[in-house]
């Protein structure tokens, strides 16, 4: 038997650069949620599965010790700030939310989209980021005991090739098949497109398994165009009732709609090809009057 959850986990799901920080630390300024000191417990959610050359992973290999691991590591961080809700994103779930909902059946999980086109220019800004130490730190603090020097090791050849002279990290974000390949025939920009559109296709392709009262789907280009309300939406959604108007507003209050519609600023060349990329998975997820905008 898996072991017992005393609180509610929420379950941040998006692609890399869709505003899953935005919303998990909106959500985390609310009395009763918390979550990790550092973005995204990826090493957590692989245990188990280190070596699997992407980060697709089938609910089968969410094996009783896998279960067992993942769910104390959420208990702990419940009992460790006494929280109603523990929230968590990792946008590498984006492509297995059939394996997280394995893990965590009971949870309640909040899909966020984000126009594909926005995306890719932001993505393409962290696959060439400089190294921060702090960020990485948190990262490995995290780290099952066992795979810290695997994690150590890769994290290591990744910053090394950038430091002696690579254009881009090894890897950023979640690792899709056929993404190495990509590389040798698609711009960065094109890959960060393609790594969006896989994220999504996955996402909406095992978003059938959840019950239709477990999740919910946010645009990003709407929530920060009206937060507050959003807001409410999402607290309703997860039974928290409780939030004032002014805890609402407060925790909003550095939420800005500045970045969207930010691929209007690339080449038309850069837009046109966004546009081929992006176009048909925006319309599956009813974005209107794509080719206009």
């Amino acid at each position: 038997m898996p072991k017992e959850l005393n609180h509610t986990p929420v379950i941040i799901i998006g692609a890399g650069r869709t505003g899953t920080n935005m919303l998990r630390d909106v959500i985390c300024s609310i009395a009763g949620f918390g979550t990790w000191d550092c973005d995204e417990i990826n090493p957590v959610w692989r245990y188990g599965n280190r070596f699997e050359p992407t980060d697709i992973l089938a609910p089968q290999l969410a094996s009783p010790k896998v279960k067992n691991y993942i769910r104390g590591r959420f208990n702990q961080l419940k009992a460790s700030q006494n929280l109603e809700f523990v929230v968590e994103k990792t946008c590498a779930n984006s492509l297995r939310l059939a394996f997280v909902h394995e893990v965590f059946p009971e949870a309640k999980y909040i899909l966020i989209n984000r126009d594909g086109r926005d995306v890719a220019p932001s993505a393409k800004i962290r696959w060439t980021a400089p190294f921060e130490l702090n960020y990485t730190l948190k990262k490995l603090k995290q780290t099952p005991l066992r795979d810290l020097p695997y994690y150590v090791w890769k994290f290591g050849v990744n910053r090394l090739k950038q430091a002696f002279g690579a254009d881009r990290l090894s890897f950023w974000g979640p690792v899709y098949p056929g993404i190495d390949a990509d590389f040798k025939t698609k711009s960065l920009l094109e890959v960060c497109a393609l790594q969006w559109q896989a994220c999504v296709h996955a996402t909406q392709a095992d978003k059938n398994q959840l019950d239709a009262n477990q999740f919910i789907e946010v645009k990003y280009e709407q929530f920060v165009n009206n937060p507050q309300e959003e807001l409410k939406t999402i607290l309703t959604f997860l039974g928290k009732t409780s939030a004032t108007p002014e805890e609402i507003s407060e925790a909003v209050a550095r939420v800005s709609n500045r970045s969207v519609g930010s691929h209007k600023k690339l080449s038309k060349e850069e837009q046109q090809a966004l546009n081929e990329i992006c176009e048909p998975t925006l319309q599956a997820l009813n974005y209107d009057n794509v080719s206009n905008q």
